[in-house]
Parts: C-alpha cells; sequence; structure tokens
C-alpha cells in the first residue's frame, strides 16, 4: 500500500538549529516528506509559493520577513 506524506518546509536563519530539525526529526515516521529548508523569510516565502507545502516550520525572527509576517503572507496568498 501506498503512504501519502505531506509536505514540509522548515524556516530558521539559524543554520545548526536548522539543519538539527531537518537531521534529527525522522519526518517520514510521523508522515512528511521534507522538500525545503530556508536561512530567511524571504526565501521561505519563495519556497513556499514554488512548492506549496501542506506545513512550514518557521522561526518568528529571521532576516528580511518575520516569522509572523511570513505566515500573514502565506496565508493571504493560499486563500
Amino acid at each position: 500500500m501506498e503512504h501519502t506524506f505531506f509536505s514540509i518546509i522548515v524556516a530558521d536563519d539559524e543554520a545548526e538549529l536548522r539543519e538539527s530539525m531537518c537531521r534529527m526529526i525522522n519526518w517520514e515516521e510521523i508522515g512528511f516528506r521534507l522538500v525545503g529548508k530556508a536561512e530567511n523569510g524571504l526565501e521561505a516565502l519563495q519556497l513556499t509559493d514554488q512548492l506549496q507545502p501542506d506545513l512550514l516550520l518557521t522561526d518568528i525572527r529571521m532576516p528580511f520577513i518575520s516569522g509572523t509576517d511570513l505566515a500573514c503572507q502565506v496565508r493571504k496568498c493560499s486563500r
């Protein structure tokens, strides 16, 4: 039987934390496929627009666009 995964993008400006979240969590075991990583809010917005993930895991304080502003922009785009 084929398993359907939800897609996820991880966004954090702290490289070590971002990479740890991507590496240490077994995403597929919990039903997700990691489709992208972003190091700032602008990159996360572009990836989200391009890849249309089911979930965006984001830091609040990031360069260019904060996590809260990012969430608002993503929500507007998905309506």
